[in-house]
């Protein structure tokens, strides 16, 4: 007997009860504060248990972000493909516009969520190590490409990709902190040109 439409059925139960914790989780973050509301006080607004919380989100955090879409692609990949088109600067400015196009698909639940993020200290060192951890892993892809002296390249790259990060997660603020009622892509492209000195390191 084929069970697949009942599993189908369960799947789609499960990520309906997903996203009615991640939207009740949301709003007391909103009203609390993130580091001020427990994992029980979501769940006993939700009407289930702890118990029942953990069987859906690992984390607390993960209640926050483990319901959208992905927005991770291989940055690196992307980057070098920009590159083989376009100088540095601007190689990294179209890899953060595709992050931001895939922002937009969720527009008004990333503006408040990140407007959370914004007012935790705990999301907030979480979000500094995840952006180290993707700054190291663009630098060597932006290396080769920079020119000058052997010795610079590498210092030349990390400046390039910080800024770069910079840029976006400016734009990426200053979008949420107006309840997305601007467009996040013309932010980032204003952010990236005000930084356009930084253009005349070309390939």
């Amino acid at each position: 007997m084929d069970e697949s439409p009942a599993i189908g059925i369960r799947e789609r139960a499960r990520g309906a009860l997903r996203g009615e914790l991640a939207d009740v989780a949301l709003g007391l973050f909103e009203e609390r504060g993130y580091d001020q509301t427990p994992v029980d006080d979501i769940a006993s607004a939700a009407g289930i248990s702890p118990r029942t919380f953990y069987r859906y989100f690992g984390t607390k955090e993960e209640v926050l972000f483990g319901d959208l879409p992905t927005t991770s692609v291989d940055l690196p990949a992307l980057l070098s493909d920009h590159l083989t088109q376009v100088d540095p600067w601007e190689a990294l400015h179209q890899t953060m516009r595709h992050v931001a196009e895939n922002i937009g698909t969720e527009r008004v639940r990333w503006s408040r969520l990140l407007r959370v993020v914004n007012t935790s200290d705990t999301l907030r060192a979480g979000h500094l190590e995840q952006q180290m951890n993707l700054a190291q892993s663009l630098i060597p892809t932006l290396i080769p490409a920079v020119e000058g002296p052997a010795g610079w390249s590498d210092l030349r790259a990390r400046v390039l990709v910080h800024a770069a990060l910079t840029c976006f997660d400016t734009a990426f603020s200053h979008w949420a902190e107006r309840d997305g009622d601007i467009e996040m892509l013309e932010a980032l492209d204003i952010a990236f040109t005000t930084f356009s000195t930084v253009d005349s390191v070309k390939s």
